[in-house]
């Protein structure tokens, strides 16, 4: 049973918990019935005021700096009130993303895309704001969802439809031209997805700037649309060990990894520690994507 049927389980027999039953008595058993209808009314009310209030403090905090404490001064009600709808902080937090994520994926698949370049750039530029709480949101249910295991079908979820919108797109450039041909499409979904969600989770640790998320994600879509000649890509292995600034080169990675590595650290523009930090960064995501994609490929 996943989380919904175990939250709609609950729902049911606090329901018939509190449901009165038929009574042949007249007039008292319909008042009867008429009390205990209005103290159904009032404990949903109460519910949905513990849950609304759980939904801000996840809002503007985050789940971590959740407690009872917080969402029962929100909500005015006592700890003791919040126990009665909920066992513990986990289940609260549970149902609370679980109704969060199902609202937003169900805004997002009405959303209307023109797949291309264009969504690629559209969707860096906007995904690496560290103003866009849909951006905050995404990267907290995906990392929620590899700790709970309650929340492991919602993280997948998350995930597919971000790679599957990428795939989609990039398919479209492919097809219209404006991206390489040779590409792996899945492959590189995976890719970009990684890009944008590590650096997110960067940008909301305030652990970078947004500045520099965006130069690796459009370096990662400049890779995208990037032809190597064949004399590059026919390039001894030997020639990316290394760099004319006299970084040591990543070695054991594919030829044409090799070339973009190369360029990152021999980049006139960027200093030694930044060109050493994106080469690195570009091998950790290049091992990532390999290891997302599909065996049935290989």
């Amino acid at each position: 049973m996943d989380l919904s049927d175990s939250l709609k389980g609950r729902r049911r027999a606090r329901t018939a918990e509190a449901s009165f039953p038929e009574s042949d008595a007249g007039k008292p058993g319909n008042v009867r019935r008429a009390i205990r209808q209005v103290d159904v009314t009032v404990a949903s009310q109460r519910r949905r005021q513990i849950m609304d209030a759980a939904r801000a403090c996840i809002s503007e905090e985050g789940v971590e700096k959740l407690t009872l404490r917080k969402v029962a001064d929100r909500a005015r009600v006592s700890h003791a009130t919040i126990a009665y709808y909920f066992n513990s902080r986990r289940e609260l937090i549970d149902s609370a993303l679980l109704e969060i994520s199902e609202e937003f994926m169900i805004g997002l698949r009405q959303r209307h895309l023109v797949y291309g370049t264009n969504d690629l750039i559209d969707l860096t530029q906007v995904f690496l704001d560290p103003e866009n709480p849909s951006s905050r949101f995404v990267v907290q249910m995906i990392d929620a969802g590899l700790h709970d295991p309650e929340l492991r079908t919602l993280h997948d979820e998350f995930v597919s439809y971000g790679r599957d919108r990428i795939e989609q797109s990039i398919r479209a450039g492919m097809e219209m031209g404006d991206l390489r041909d040779d590409l792996d499409p899945k492959l590189a979904a995976a890719l970009v997805h990684t890009v944008l969600i590590w650096w997110q989770s960067e940008l909301a640790a305030n652990a970078t700037s947004r500045d520099m998320a965006l130069a690796v994600g459009g370096l990662v879509l400049d890779l995208l649309q990037h032809r190597f000649s064949d004399d590059q890509t026919s390039a001894p292995r030997a020639s990316a060990t290394r760099s004319r600034n006299g970084h040591a080169a990543i070695a054991t990675l594919p030829t044409t990894a090799e070339v973009i590595e190369t360029s990152l650290l021999n980049d006139p523009r960027l200093s030694s520690r930044a060109a050493t930090t994106l080469a690195e960064t570009f091998r950790k995501l290049y091992e990532l994507a390999l290891d997302a994609r599909d065996p049935e490929q290989d």
